[in-house]
């Protein structure tokens, strides 16, 4: 991914991130085209896991911080080698159970996202009543429901948070990546 913006000041009690994940699969026809590309590339830049592992989050994130990141189905293992290589240790998931979606795949048809959480230092369990399966409309392409950041704000009240390849400035909440407004914008918010 080209241009890279640098990260704000942290530290960041709370990351929240939705990487632009890039993955080729092979076609089930048995398709001369032997990988496709995910759709995801008609609407944003996407990074290789590896380029995703790269960024410093770990140095972004307090000593004790949570992580919630976003992984496809089909990106889970990678997803789990991103939550390690930014120095967070996998705990829970809630389950995105996405409703009036067409989905997609090749096994099933995907009606869910996940949201891995992963923590760092001493981060004490929530202890929320809230179920780990949300059943919540899909918006546009990759577009995540506020209801899940209201979420991440009722279990981590008093934190500093950011997330990380943000499209729009959120009240309380440091923002980065491409789409992201610059800092001055996202303040005025």
């Amino acid at each position: 991914m080209a241009d890279v913006p640098p990260f704000p000041n942290g530290p960041f009690g709370v990351i929240y991130a939705d990487p632009p994940w890039g993955y080729t699969f092979k076609s089930p026809t048995g398709s001369k085209r032997p990988n496709y590309v995910n759709g995801a590339v008609d609407y944003y830049p996407t990074m290789k896991t590896e380029e995703v592992k790269c960024l410093n989050v770990a140095g972004l994130a307090a000593k004790d911080a949570v992580l919630f990141l976003w992984a496809t189905v089909p990106m889970l293992p990678d997803a789990f080698d991103v939550m390690k290589a930014w120095g967070f240790t996998y705990k829970t998931m809630v389950v995105w159970h996405k409703l009036r979606c067409k989905g997609m795949g090749y096994w099933f048809r995907g009606h869910a996202e996940l949201l891995l959480l992963g923590v760092r230092g001493h981060v004490k369990p929530f202890r929320s009543l809230l179920h780990n399966v949300q059943a919540v409309q899909v918006l546009r392409h990759s577009v995540k429901p506020d209801e899940f950041r209201r979420i991440i704000e009722g279990v981590t009240p008093e934190m500093r948070r950011i997330e990380l390849f943000a499209r729009q400035a959120v009240r309380d909440w440091a923002v980065w990546g491409l789409e992201a407004p610059k800092h001055e914008e996202a303040e005025k918010v």
